[in-house]
């Protein structure tokens, strides 16, 4: 099956589209030479007639009949292949996506969880039509990273650290719902605006200064939605085929309950969102003193924090944990993902190398889910889904855990950390009345954004 190709335009005459060179200016090409950015561009771009199809979930499939004990590849491929037939006929193919609306007819909402003309515009080829809109959004700034099918499998993945998310498994890191709950359309937004901070993930921003490209954060977050929901759907119809408990035609009704499952999931998660409360106002002295406290929250054993982190919040604590993309066809599978003869077994269905999902040196300041106090509330409150970084106890509802208080303590001094770094960066005799200095001015900063952006 050749996935990879994406145009039926001959190939003489044909202009490369700027799909990497235009969206991650410095933190690719730092990766790649421009030769093979040219050359990756060609295969995204595509040239010939081949057709696009999403790549089945066969790596899914190996995993669900492994846990099963049934090592029978023939068997994995089947459940692969009717779940992604059906897949299909609901929700048509790479170059025509479609809705599967009359299997939500009576479903409150499911037909506003995505907005099908962005969804449209975003699928497809690059290229205009008459109207001068440009198509093809997706394959040209997502495709490289996140490939065709939004399995985390583009050309550039395995040279990137992390790896881009799979949107098939329906986790997302970076929202404001709580576990288990889908990311609002703000989350997502937020993602591709800013970007995320010591990834290969840029920021698109720059697309909103352009009239012409204005809209195209939000067309994209529609197809991102659609392929997590299409995904989705396909991996929990492998499930059921893998354990026996549909054959997946087109009328069983499970497997039509299983669309209405995953699209209820989306449509409620606007109403979800958990609220966060305004941070304190400090002057310097009370940040300082506020730090200190959240130092000694840090290393309690309530939070764990010291145990991942370190005692000095350099991520050198005792964690050796994977995010749950790897676990989900390692330890599923029964496979140790730190032995290589285990993992490389299920390469040919699609595994990238494991690599252990190290916790942050919050020195650094680059933190994946925004950096002001709000952004950081969040983290603790919430977690990161799909990671080993767990939600923190919240004392509500007479249950043990810190208090909101306690929490904004615990957010000042994992801001301290890289404040103080980058002050002796400067200069390397700092003193106290500087780096207080240093904290304030940079509060000010933090102040003047809008840190409740994601509600």
């Amino acid at each position: 099956m050749t996935w990879f190709a994406t145009s039926k335009t001959p190939c003489h005459g044909t202009r490369v589209p700027p799909v990497i060179l235009n969206t991650t200016p410095q933190r690719l090409l730092t990766l790649l030479p421009q030769t093979t950015v040219i050359l990756l561009t060609f295969f995204v771009a595509g040239c010939g007639s081949a057709k696009i199809e999403y790549r089945p979930n066969e790596l899914h499939a190996v995993s669900l009949h492994r846990e099963q004990g049934d090592e029978d590849h023939a068997a994995s491929k089947e459940s692969s292949i009717r779940a992604a037939a059906l897949a299909e006929r609901w929700f048509g193919t790479a170059d025509s996506p479609i809705w599967p609306s009359d299997l939500l007819v009576g479903a409150a909402g499911a037909n506003e969880v995505v907005r099908m003309d962005d969804v449209e515009r975003s699928a497809g080829p690059v290229g205009r039509g008459n109207d001068r809109i440009e198509r093809g959004l997706y394959r040209k700034h997502c495709v490289p990273c996140h490939g065709i099918t939004g399995d985390g499998r583009g050309l550039a993945a395995s040279m990137l650290a992390p790896y881009p998310r799979d949107f098939r498994r329906g986790t997302f890191k970076f929202k404001s719902t709580p576990t288990g709950v889908k990311p609002t359309r703000a989350d997502l937004v937020r993602t591709l605006h800013d970007g995320i901070p010591g990834t290969s993930m840029p920021s698109f921003a720059a697309l909103e200064l352009s009239k012409e490209f204005q809209n195209d954060i939000e067309s994209l977050v529609e197809y991102v939605r659609f392929l997590s929901i299409r995904g989705e759907v396909e991996r929990r119809l492998i499930a059921k085929h893998a354990r026996g408990e549909s054959q997946l035609n087109p009328d069983d009704e499970s497997a039509i309950e299983v669309v209405r499952l995953v699209v209820a999931n989306w449509a409620s998660a606007e109403t979800k969102v958990l609220p966060i409360p305004n941070p304190p106002e400090l002057t310097p002295a009370q940040f300082e003193e506020s730090a200190k406290r959240g130092e000694e929250w840090f290393r309690s054993e309530l939070t764990a924090c010291a145990k991942c982190h370190g005692p000095s919040g350099a991520g050198d604590g005792n964690s050796q944990d994977f995010d749950d993309w790897t676990k989900d066809w390692t330890l599923l599978a029964g496979i140790d993902p730190k032995k290589k003869s285990d993992w490389k077994e299920m390469k040919p269905f699609g595994a990238l190398k494991p690599v252990i999902d190290k916790p942050r040196n919050l020195a650094w300041g680059a933190f994946h889910g925004g950096g002001n106090r709000q952004d950081l509330f969040r983290r603790l409150v919430l977690g990161i889904e799909g990671t080993p970084m767990p939600p923190i106890a919240r004392a509500i509802n007479g249950n043990p855990g810190l208090t909101d208080d306690e929490i904004w303590d615990l957010v000042h001094y994992v801001q301290s950390l890289s404040r103080v770094t980058s002050s002796r960066v400067t200069s390397s005799r700092v003193t106290s009345s500087r780096v207080a200095s240093s904290k304030s001015t940079l509060d000010d900063t933090m102040r003047s954004k809008p840190e409740g952006a994601a509600e």
